[in-house]
């Protein structure tokens, strides 16, 4: 290693060996009647993300192997600092990820780097609990939580027995101070990744680009409050009507009490962005009144809805 190249070197940002700049390298070396040895101690700085990181190689003059050609050349060994994360510890959006879970799970990885494949145990039982306190699961322990994530939707059975091999290897770590090893952590860690990622990763960009289902009343009346601040406060409606193609994001099951319970929150005054002009159309209709073709499409449209009541968006003046 000699200051001012560039070297192979695994980032652990960019997540795979990328080209390393030598910033600085101390060379420490000593020999005897028996052997040799040195140790360079290099900065590097990575080419693409620019991640600073220390690395030492060292070597001796009893470690050499043949190449190719058949020439002894020196095996020389390299450590990292902070230590290298390769095949582990690689989740996107980690910042989308809940406080309480991210920082435990941060804690894991860092065991696992150093080799504390104990303290990785307890720490990968850890973050499962921590998923659980986030879900607000009740139980008086690890097992019946677990089971209740299963229970609650959260998670299929089949990941449930995953979840419960890796509590096994956390009770193993804390109650037997038995070090799993290490193939064991990793892939008991890639669960939780896959888990974790799945659960709370990407999240803003899920929410923003898919049309996920809207299983609660709450979820119901911000998604339809945007669809009536979005429209003109000249246009009628039904609430069906205005939903359209997203009426399909809400199962047959609650539809009709998601619909009953904002209009009772409309006429309450609980929701004010809307005002009901049902009286006021039908009175129109009756005296052959001219009707725009939005007030037509609106009658129409409530045939076969579950309430008849037709809307306007109230204008922004009279909101206030």
């Amino acid at each position: 290693m000699k200051q001012g190249i560039k070297i192979k070197n695994y980032c652990n940002e960019c997540h795979h060996e990328t080209w390393h700049n030598v910033l600085f390298v101390q060379t420490k070396s000593e020999s005897n009647y028996e052997m040799s040895w040195y140790q360079d101690y290099g900065i590097l700085q990575c080419a693409g993300c620019d991640t600073i990181c220390f690395r030492v190689d060292s070597s001796d003059s009893e470690s050499y192997e043949n190449d190719e050609f058949g020439n002894w050349i020196p095996i020389v060994t390299q450590e990292n600092y902070p230590p290298s994360n390769e095949g582990f510890g690689i989740i996107e959006n980690i910042y989308e990820i809940p406080n309480e879970i991210r920082d435990i799970y941060n804690e894991t990885v860092k065991s696992i780097s150093d080799g504390c494949y104990t303290l990785a145990g307890i720490g990968l039982r850890a973050t499962v609990e921590a998923i659980c306190l986030h879900e607000n699961i009740p139980g008086g322990n690890l097992d019946t939580k677990i089971n209740r994530l299963v229970t609650n939707g959260f998670i299929s059975k089949d990941d449930a027995d995953k979840l419960h091999a890796i509590r096994f290897i956390g009770n193993d770590a804390a109650h037997d101070i038995k070090a799993p090893i290490k193939n064991k952590v990793i892939i008991a860690l890639k669960i939780i990744e896959h888990l974790i990622s799945s659960k709370y990763g990407m999240q803003d960009e899920i929410n923003k680009y898919l049309d996920l289902p809207i299983n609660t009343y709450d979820e119901f009346k911000v998604f339809l409050n945007k669809k009536v601040l979005n429209t003109q406060n000249t246009i009628t409606f039904t609430l069906q009507s205005l939903l359209g193609k997203d009426r399909r994001r809400i199962s047959n099951n609650n539809f009709p009490s998601f619909i009953q319970q904002y209009e009772s929150e409309i006429e309450s005054g609980q929701i004010t962005i809307l005002e009901d002009v049902t009286t006021q159309i039908q009175a129109s209709q009756t005296n052959n009144t001219a009707s725009t073709q939005s007030n037509n499409t609106a009658l129409q449209t409530t045939n076969n809805t579950t309430s008849q009541k037709i809307y306007r968006r109230k204008s922004l003046k009279s909101n206030g």
